[in-house]
């Protein structure tokens, strides 16, 4: 039962990453980075896996499958994210910005990848998040 005044929104999988993605990177400008990191996770999170690994983080993982480093500490690309998620010592850690834009990239790399392209905004941080277009080579 809603409450009288209350409001609500109808949305799906790719509107609700995107939105995610779009405060991202407003917490991104701020320097918001534990925003930044949390978002896109949850971006990336939600957003179908593609047929192919050709996003950042598909690449990434097929790397590490690959190479047989799976296990090591070393490549655990979301080690931070899983640190804002549960109450996993240690208590305090420094967010580099690099850290963040990592975050943009994997997010919206498969966002472009899944939906054909990225939003205006999306263009406006990366240009290569644009319409995937075919090329005649």
């Amino acid at each position: 039962m809603a409450i009288k005044g209350q409001r609500k929104i109808r949305t799906n999988k790719r509107l609700a990453a995107e939105r995610q993605i779009h405060a991202a990177i407003e917490h991104y400008s701020a320097g918001d980075f534990e925003c930044v990191i949390s978002l896109c996770s949850a971006a990336e999170g939600l957003t179908k896996e593609p047929a192919e690994p050709t996003h950042l983080f598909g690449i990434l993982k097929k790397y590490i499958t690959e190479s047989h480093c799976a296990n090591s500490k070393e490549y655990d690309f979301n080690s931070i994210s899983n640190w804002m998620k549960h109450t996993a010592e240690p208590d305090e850690i420094e967010i580099e910005e690099w850290m963040a834009t990592m975050w943009l990239n994997r997010a919206i790399s498969k966002y472009r990848v899944v939906y054909g392209g990225g939003t205006p905004e999306m263009t406006a941080l990366f240009p290569w998040s644009g319409n995937i277009r075919s090329h005649d080579c």
